[in-house]
């Protein structure tokens, strides 16, 4: 009776909580939910989201809710789909990775530092950073598109991507002035460094355009395109090298992280998204110290409000 419970729940409350578009709410309401009725390790990731979400809404239930949390025997399942991807297991595939990026933002606690890109740990190169498992999980949605994405743009998640076919990847990304001022200076943190490889330089140049284009596309185009996959898209479209940096805290690397926050403010709205982006920004410029003002100033004022400056670390 839970799990019927949880489900209820996912198709009337839940969706409208976590998407912020309306193609989006009714392709998860309906077709999503004709998937995880054929594949269990969707249902069982569906009814996990519900079950935060219930224990949210009735914290004298969390207990029991967090009793009935289906995540673990999703993910258990989810494994030997993903690497004997097919046509048919796919567009179940593809909504997992995406439920997981909605997941991991929803269990964040506020009351903690932020362990979304990295450990808890103070040490700003900590060698054994935590793997940002759920991060790697939903840019599998990558890897699915790149492998089937022919089959998904014609099936029963179509309307998701109805909107992405005909990009022109080679577009322009217009900034708001302010905005176009900030990027270029967010460049200039990593240009002439003497500790970073020229690699590394390149890949944070790509993690700061590819951030570039999320936020243009969330400044010109949000009913277009939904905000939240104009967010979840920059996690898919960042390369491996920049989140291996992340989660060893390099300093430059964090500095993409803080202006990340400031698209992540967009989505405030949602219930798996409200504070995040200001606990994730605090817990970045606390890791981040000192001497680093130039570039912080900016996200802290979009983010937390200019009255927040004397906070900065």
């Amino acid at each position: 009776m839970l799990d019927l419970e949880l489900l209820h729940l996912f198709v009337t409350e839940t969706l409208d909580q976590v998407i912020d578009f309306g193609t989006g709410i009714e392709t998860f309401r309906t077709e999503v939910v004709k998937q995880a009725f054929i594949y269990p390790f969707l249902m069982h990731e569906i009814l996990s989201l519900a079950a935060l979400h219930l224990g949210t809404l009735h914290p004298e239930r969390r207990a029991i809710c967090q009793h009935a949390s289906h995540a673990a025997t999703g993910l258990a399942l989810f494994h030997p789909e993903i690497a004997n991807l097919t046509a048919k297991n796919c567009h179940a595939c593809f909504a997992f990775s995406s439920i997981t990026f909605m997941h991991a933002w929803a269990a964040q606690d506020l009351d903690k530092p932020s362990t979304l890109f990295f450990s808890s740990s103070n040490s700003p190169r900590d060698a054994d950073a935590v793997d940002i498992k759920w991060v790697k999980l939903h840019r599998g949605t990558n890897g699915i598109l790149e492998a089937l994405f022919p089959i998904i743009s014609k099936g029963p998640l179509a309307s998701l991507m109805a909107e992405w076919v005909d990009l022109d990847p080679n577009r322009a990304d217009p900034l708001p002035p302010e905005d176009e001022f900030q990027f270029n200076n967010l460049a200039e943190a990593w240009k002439d460094s003497t500790t970073l490889s020229a690699t590394e330089t390149e890949v944070l140049d790509d993690a700061s355009s590819k951030l570039r284009r999320s936020l243009s596309m969330l400044y010109y185009f949000p009913k277009r395109f939904g905000k939240l996959p104009c967010i979840m898209a920059w996690f898919s479209w960042v390369t491996d090298e920049y989140l291996r940096m992340l989660e060893k805290k390099v300093p430059e690397a964090l500095l993409v992280g803080l202006y990340v926050c400031v698209a992540i403010k967009w989505l405030d709205g949602l219930w798996s998204m409200k504070g995040k982006a200001q606990n994730l920004l605090r817990t970045i410029l606390d890791v981040l110290g000192v001497g680093y003002e130039r570039w912080t100033r900016w996200p802290i004022e979009k983010v937390l409000g200019s009255h927040e400056f004397g906070s900065e670390k």
